[in-house]
């Protein structure tokens, strides 16, 4: 868990540790603007082999066309929102997919949704756990920038995190 204050360089620590790690990243949003935010600041560094996996796409056949090449390698950072990844046929996609091609890292941006005590708790964020277990064992890196000692707590016991690190 890293709590960081906004701006301090919350996603520079999950991308850098992503672009060391062999394999793909999974990373969870609440919301598509902040997908497409993270997706357009990476960009602007030349790094464009990433995703939305969202509602916006509208044809099922284009969801599942970026859920291969996802699963192939072919974008190095997957943005799904927590709603998706309740998903069975999307988790099952994910598992055989990357069956070559291991997920390295999933980040939990705007963690402190986890927790009830948050401003902005989302119920799926608490079932993000058992479902990742089900894609396979990755690392797990939590980020917010807004959490009380509650929250914090919340988020380790929720995501089954053992270290917070606050700066």
């Amino acid at each position: 868990l890293l709590l960081l204050p906004t701006g301090a360089g919350k996603s520079l620590v999950y991308q850098l540790s992503s672009l060391l790690l062999p394999g793909i990243t999974i990373v969870i949003d609440p919301i598509i603007s902040l997908m497409e935010d993270q997706i357009d600041n990476l960009s602007l560094v030349g790094i464009d082999r990433c995703i939305a996996i969202s509602s916006l796409m509208e044809d099922q056949e284009e969801k599942t066309r970026a859920t291969q090449l996802f699963g192939q390698g072919e974008y190095l950072f997957a943005y799904i929102s927590p709603e998706r990844l309740q998903i069975e046929e999307f988790r099952e996609q994910l598992r055989s997919l990357t069956v070559g091609i291991p997920i390295s890292l999933i980040v939990i941006d705007e963690a402190h949704c986890v927790s009830e005590w948050g401003h902005d708790f989302r119920p799926e964020y608490r079932r993000i756990r058992p479902l990742i277990d089900t894609i396979g064992r990755s690392p797990i890196i939590a980020l917010t920038a807004t959490a009380t000692p509650k929250v914090q707590h919340d988020i380790q016991k929720n995501l089954g995190i053992l270290q917070a690190d606050v700066y």
